[in-house]
């Protein structure tokens, strides 16, 4: 299996960022399908589509903006599976309120799929939206309200 990106371009599909073949595995490509909006090389995507062509998994997305790296923010090694945990603010920053990382992507997926999230010391949440962030090599769970 593998997965490409592509965002449209004048009518055009352009690959803006591919796995080799065998480079990921199964799990990853559907952890990677269920987030929302996705950072690659300083740049935010929103999902428009997944599309699969046989073993080909391939994911349309939107240019949404520039997303520089803030400097403050946690850059994960490689090869380990992180999830961040942020309250989301409308128009603001995403304070970070807790960090995990867990064991393989089907326990990522788990937190990915949930419409309301208990976050160990901090409550339980609505979740807003998920991304995968390229860049730092994390997942990032957008909190909305807290559930009382």
């Amino acid at each position: 299996m593998s997965l490409a990106y592509y965002v449209e371009d004048q009518n055009e599909f352009k690959s803006i960022y591919q796995y080799s073949r065998f480079a990921i595995d199964p799990e990853e490509i559907i952890a990677h399908q269920l987030c929302e909006f996705h950072i690659i090389e300083g740049h935010l995507y929103e999902l428009r589509s997944n599309e699969m062509d046989g073993e080909y998994d391939q994911l349309i997305v939107d240019h949404v903006e520039a997303s520089p790296r803030d400097p403050a923010d946690r850059v994960y090694p490689p090869h380990q599976i992180h999830l961040e945990f942020r309250r989301f603010q409308a128009g603001g920053s995403h304070p970070v309120i807790k960090t995990v990382t867990v064991p393989n992507h089907i326990q990522a997926m788990r937190f990915l799929v949930k419409d309301k999230l208990s976050v160990p010391d901090h409550g339980v949440f609505e979740r807003d939206s998920c991304e995968v962030d390229l860049d730092r090599n994390c997942y990032v769970i957008y909190l909305g309200e807290e559930i009382v």
